[in-house]
């Protein structure tokens, strides 16, 4: 009864995506797929390969010596329990979709029983009735996400959107490549724990935090799409990120907020209309348009060098702010 129900909403689920996916900037088009579900779960043994429609009932561990591909076109569903599933990467993992064809990591949203009658009568017409089972929507922490531990050697995710996770994915390797990717609706969209990724020309929209870096991270960031977060780009800790040529824009708190001692390279970006401030509390910037940030006004430019202004707040270090936009900033545009 319970599979059935749940197979049932995966089917829903792949339709809601399919419908909410025409005239995204990322463009989704589910294709032709096996018509089977594979159901997924524990320890692989061997190598696998993912496509068509993935159930996932339970944590995926990929062990050492052991790669996991996802074929383009390919919906992994996560079923929503207490004890979050996640897959955990210690070998090698590959998912690489192409444009029309977007491999999608999301939740099937929680089942709810709705209460009846003790007796399980209908008290209209007295007949006995079975429960209803009532599908909750996805929402961010139903599943954990993805996380690439230390011991990986490389894993590659290019034209993949994730979704509804606590971590879209965790980074704790330098060893990971994330490229053309689209994260929305996650508590954080990449976490780098101490890991130097390579993240480029990604978008991130309506997550609780884009991107976030921990411990010693410091990789390079470079031309993604930052909009409709709480906070843009979170630097945790010793962290020292390069942020260079990104748009970080119309998100509801900070664009770039920064803690401890942690100190990114801001450089050549476009920080625009952000509600809260566009960097907060450290980081050298250099060459930057800033514009609209913590409601000043749409058309104010910030142009000053100080360290402390109507837009910035403590940050390190300011030169040569920009009167214009930077015109290679963001997705570059024969990406999508």
């Amino acid at each position: 009864m319970k599979k059935t129900s749940i197979q049932l909403i995966f089917i829903l689920f792949i339709t809601c995506l399919y419908i909410s996916f025409q005239g995204c900037a990322l463009n989704f088009n589910p294709g032709d797929s096996p018509t089977g579900i594979l159901e997924k779960n524990g320890e692989l043994t061997e190598n696998e390969v993912w496509d068509g429609r993935v159930y996932v009932t339970g944590t995926v561990v990929v062990p050492e010596g052991i790669t996991l591909t996802i074929r383009s076109g390919t919906i992994v569903g996560f079923e929503s329990i207490e004890d979050r599933i996640a897959i955990i990467v210690h070998g090698e993992l590959y998912a690489e979709g192409v444009p029309d064809r977007m491999i999608v990591f999301g939740s099937l949203g929680k089942q709810q029983e709705i209460q009846k009658p003790a007796s399980g009568q209908d008290t209209t017409t007295g007949q006995v009735t079975s429960p209803n089972i009532n599908a909750l929507p996805p929402k961010a922490g139903d599943w954990q996400g993805i996380t690439i531990e230390s011991q990986s050697q490389n894993s590659r995710f290019t034209y993949c959107r994730i979704q509804h996770a606590t971590n879209g994915i965790l980074c704790a390797t330098d060893s990971i490549h994330i490229e053309r990717c689209l994260f929305s609706e996650n508590n954080i969209g990449v976490l780098c724990d101490n890991a130097n990724p390579t993240i480029n020309a990604n978008e991130f929209n309506r997550n609780g935090s884009g991107l976030q870096f921990r411990g010693t991270s410091a990789p390079e960031v470079e031309y993604n799409e930052f909009s409709a977060n709480r906070y843009g780009i979170v630097c945790e800790d010793d962290s020292r990120p390069r942020i260079q040529h990104n748009n970080i824009r119309s998100n509801y708190e900070y664009a770039i907020i920064c803690y401890s001692t942690s100190s990114p390279e801001i450089v050549s970006n476009n920080i625009t209309l952000n509600n809260g401030w566009a960097v907060y509390d450290g980081g050298r910037l250099r060459d930057n348009y800033i514009s609209g940030n913590k409601q000043v006004g749409p058309n104010v430019i910030e142009l000053s060098i100080g360290t402390q202004s109507d837009q910035y707040y403590g940050v390190d270090e300011v030169f040569e702010p920009r009167n214009t936009p930077v015109s290679e900033a963001g997705l570059p545009r024969d990406s999508f």
